[in-house]
């Protein structure tokens, strides 16, 4: 598949799960610098204009009201960002998943593409419970292993889809490259955390991307500075049914798109800094892919890494994949030599 045809297929199976919707409210906007989760909102963002769809309200795991909600789009369908957060490893965006099928009994309920797993076997069943008590949910997954998943321990009939951020198309690096590998990988305490045994070498900058991001932050250009600065605001005063919320989180809610296309440029930018880079993070492997960059893929714990390169991105230009630590540098120092 190429990147076009990837986002026209995300393209076709949001518009067939949305079944003519007009309007729709996105819950579980990633309040985070993390760049793979804005970039999968973003990616949302721009099939649903593609499609000519309004988002009429939308809201991360910490603003969410179902009574705003409802007030905003009637019985609209509500979106759930997608993911690998559909599971009981990444409670915030989960805890905010339940109380929607809870509370929203009148709105169809989409899971936009996620990754599923579940380290807890009764937090699957009670999820199971949940979902097959709701009268119109709809799972969208991202892989064939979630995929099984959804069909064999959930009870659902899902729709396999491309990732989301695929459809941010085509980029071009924002800066020459000033390091010859980049090694962006989880760290241990991570729950999707492997030990590949990475290499020592001189010619390898090791980092995690989350870390480091207040100093990125700040310099940033005004807007993106009074965006953070705004939804920070709200978010520390943020007392659900008090006198006042409803105006706080109009503010917040304009704050999403800004602070994600500034985290994804953070996640460009870093990607850019190195002829060739080696990755455990799935949207790591995306970005290279969207900007062209030659890199080697690692697994993450529980698959849905190289689950979504077997369905979707392993034959794109540039993504290779290897099993350990020793074989991704040997094949990373291999495509330097190839790109020179």
């Amino acid at each position: 598949m190429t990147l076009s045809t990837l986002r026209s297929e995300a393209r076709e199976r949001l518009a067939e799960v949305l079944d003519g919707a007009r309007t729709v409210a996105l819950v579980n906007f990633p309040n985070h610098g993390n760049p793979g989760d804005p970039a999968i909102w973003l990616g949302t963002r721009i099939l649903l204009r593609d499609l000519g769809v309004r988002v009429g309200y939308s809201s991360a795991h910490w603003d969410f009201d179902a009574g705003s909600l409802r007030s905003a789009v009637g019985s609209a369908p509500v979106l759930l960002n997608g993911g690998g957060n559909f599971g009981d490893l990444y409670l915030g965006q989960q805890q905010t998943r339940i109380e929607v099928l809870r509370t929203l009994r009148d709105n169809p309920v989409v899971q936009l593409p996620q990754s599923i797993h579940f380290a807890d076997p009764a937090n699957e069943a009670r999820m199971a419970e949940l979902l097959a008590s709701h009268p119109d949910f709809r799972m969208m997954v991202r892989e064939r292993n979630a995929l099984r998943i959804a069909r064999e321990r959930l009870g659902l009939e899902p729709t396999l889809s491309p990732d989301h951020a695929l459809a941010l198309g085509a980029r071009s690096r924002t800066r020459a490259p000033v390091w010859p590998v980049l090694w962006l990988t989880r760290l241990p305490g991570d729950p999707e955390h492997v030990d590949h045994g990475e290499p020592d070498d001189p010619d390898v900058r090791r980092v995690e991307w989350l870390h480091g991001v207040p100093d990125d932050e700040a310099g940033w250009d005004l807007v993106g500075r009074l965006a953070l600065r705004v939804n920070r605001a709200v978010r520390d005063s943020w007392s659900p049914g008090v006198r006042g919320m409803g105006l706080r989180h109009a503010a917040a809610e304009r704050t999403y798109t800004p602070l994600a296309w500034r985290w994804v440029r953070r996640g460009i930018d870093l990607l850019s800094s190195a002829e060739v880079v080696v990755t455990d993070k799935l949207h790591g492997h995306v970005l290279c892919a969207l900007l062209g960059i030659p890199h080697v893929v690692l697994d993450n714990s529980y698959g849905k890494v190289s689950g979504t390169l077997d369905a979707w991105t392993g034959g794109l230009p540039g993504v290779h994949r290897a099993e350990s630590g020793e074989e991704a540098l040997a094949l990373a120092h291999r495509l330097r030599v190839a790109r020179a």
